[in-house]
């Protein structure tokens, strides 16, 4: 499950696997796949016009993921 995180504050967007508890991160929305979520990420960032952030490391494991199938 790939979570879509915003913080306004920061003007931030953050998509990660991880639970974010840190202050500031508000949860927007969850998806089955980090394509889904990243495309959803970065609309979001587009219209506020805030910095889209995400771990390298999920998208590599994601995108092992369709290689094993």
């Amino acid at each position: 499950m790939f979570r879509v995180y915003i913080n306004p504050k920061e003007e931030r967007v953050l998509v990660t696997k991880l639970r974010v508890a840190g202050e500031g991160w508000v949860l927007v929305t969850k998806y089955a796949t980090w394509e889904k979520a990243y495309r959803k990420a970065l609309y979001i960032a587009n219209k506020l016009d805030y910095v889209l952030e995400w771990f390298l490391e999920d998208q590599i494991e994601e995108a092992l993921q369709v290689f094993k199938n």
